[in-house]
């Protein structure tokens, strides 16, 4: 049976809450585009696996908290409204932010996320922490 378009995205969530790069990076098409806004957006496996390697490896645990998620009337928009969280030890970063992802088939071809990174920023600084390559204050 196909999986929905939700169900693909809250898949994807919970590869990143297993810390699978490899399974992110299978679940998006080869010519993906993901822009971690206001980031500048990344091309194609290599650069989404060489950003989310180093960041994704330096946490103990990651949650993605799904409160809103609605699918465009084009079917293959899907609309999210998350608060991921990203667990270093005892401390646990939290991010508000509005997500965006475009399918292609069962793949992820476009991926925005929109947030305050400073928000990130300032909670990695309190807690000793540098953010990872490519995270920008």
């Amino acid at each position: 049976m196909a999986r929905t378009p939700e169900e693909i995205v809250r898949e994807f969530g919970r590869l990143w809450e297993r810390r699978d790069i490899e399974g992110i990076v299978r679940a998006m098409t080869e010519d993906c585009v993901y822009a971690n806004v206001p980031i500048p957006a990344m091309h194609g496996h290599d650069e989404v696996r060489r950003f989310v390697t180093p960041n994704l490896s330096k946490v103990d645990g990651c949650e993605w908290n799904f409160l809103a998620v609605a699918t465009a009337a084009d079917g293959r928009t899907v609309m999210t409204e998350r608060v991921d969280v990203f667990i270093f030890g005892e401390h646990r970063i939290e991010m508000p932010l509005m997500g965006i992802f475009v399918l292609r088939g069962d793949k992820i071809a476009e991926w925005r996320d929109y947030s305050d990174i400073g928000t990130f920023v300032r909670g990695m600084t309190a807690i000793g922490q540098m953010p990872g390559p490519g995270i920008v204050g």
